[in-house]
């Protein structure tokens, strides 16, 4: 194995306004052990120059420059070029606390056979850079010792927000290279299957109660809300997935989670003016009709208001689901801080 114990990695693109005060943050982590590779995607903005002056001097950063392709891509060829016994996959617009490699290094030390870390993290929605709403999502200390126990709590864990992203975990290089995990080339969800494909191999996981990373999140703008054809398709393959790597423990939860993306995705569609309205009421048509959404407006989980109220909606004429849609995503745009609090109480 490497002597190096640390890699981040952290795909760019476009980020000329913030990847400058995110290379401050992680040159201030309170460890010396890492490398991190910021990976430009084909940026066509002053990124690379801003990282070249950030990073000037630093042995320890290292610009790796790429066509465009998207984010899963882009971590990929980090990956490749990584040489840390363990992998950490930031944002180019987020930051982790100082501490988050000291208490990393601190539980790999205590635990060296675990194969995952899993941390608790903030989410600050923004509105136009301005902190509208923020949440702390909490792990509870645990030690999970087989990979039977983990995937058997995979449902709750999910719900609770913290299975589906990459920058709240530590991750072993030599199970990602071992098992040719990669992320996929899609421009959604793509973070979430990498995980799944990870989880199959986590038998020793460590939860970590303290909060390792603030991720900002602007409401209407970020990845998450932007529109692309595929992106139903990956929340359907994410369903599918989840289901065969839990043996379907809990079909009806995955079920509830399903219609919770399957609204995002129609938020995305409503609000986006890459199609028209004819072509925007055939997209929806066709997620209201797929066979997963008939299964899921079925068999899905009502163990919150806000599940029982969209398994309801998801039941009603399709008038009415466009209608109540509609309003919703413009809530999601103009109104990102009330958005972020109705989607906690999911």
């Amino acid at each position: 194995m490497s002597n190096l114990k640390f890699s981040i990695i952290i795909p760019v693109y476009n980020a000329e306004k913030t990847i400058a005060k995110t290379i401050k943050e992680i040159k201030d982590i309170a460890e010396s052990d890492f490398e991190v590779l910021l990976v430009n995607d084909g940026s066509t903005d002053n990124t690379e120059t801003v990282i070249r002056t950030s990073i000037k001097n630093d042995t320890r950063f290292l610009l790796l420059n790429k066509k465009n392709e998207g984010p899963g891509l882009a971590r990929n060829y980090g990956i490749d070029h990584a040489k840390g016994n363990f992998l950490l996959f930031f944002d180019a617009d987020d930051y982790p606390k100082k501490s988050i490699l000291r208490d990393y290094a601190a539980i790999i030390s205590s635990y060296p056979k675990l194969d995952l870390i899993i941390s608790s993290f903030s989410f600050r929605t923004l509105d136009n850079g301005k902190v509208v709403d923020e949440k702390d999502y909490l792990v509870n200390e645990h030690i999970y010792e087989s990979n039977e126990a983990f995937l058997f709590d995979m449902y709750e864990l999910m719900n609770k927000q913290l299975m589906y992203v990459v920058w709240n975990k530590c991750y072993r290089r030599d199970i990602i290279v071992a098992n040719d995990i990669r992320f996929k080339n899609y421009r959604s969800c793509e973070d979430r299957i990498f995980n799944l494909d990870y989880y199959k191999y986590s038998a020793k996981v460590i939860m970590n109660s303290k909060i390792e990373y603030i991720y900002d999140f602007e409401g209407g703008q970020g990845i998450t809300n932007q529109y692309n054809s595929d992106k139903f398709r990956t929340f359907k393959e994410f369903y599918d997935r989840s289901n065969i790597l839990t043996n379907n423990e809990n079909r009806s939860g995955m079920a509830a989670l399903l219609l919770k993306g399957a609204t995002s995705v129609i938020f995305s569609i409503l609000e986006t003016e890459k199609v028209n309205k004819k072509q925007k009421k055939l997209e929806i048509s066709l997620i209201l009709k797929d066979f997963s959404i008939k299964e899921a407006k079925k068999i899905a989980a009502t163990d919150t208001v806000a599940k029982r109220i969209t398994k309801l909606l998801f039941n009603m004429p399709r008038f009415v689901i466009i209608f109540v849609f509609s309003s919703g995503a413009f809530v999601e745009t103009k109104m990102p801080g009330l958005m972020a609090i109705i989607k906690r109480k999911y």
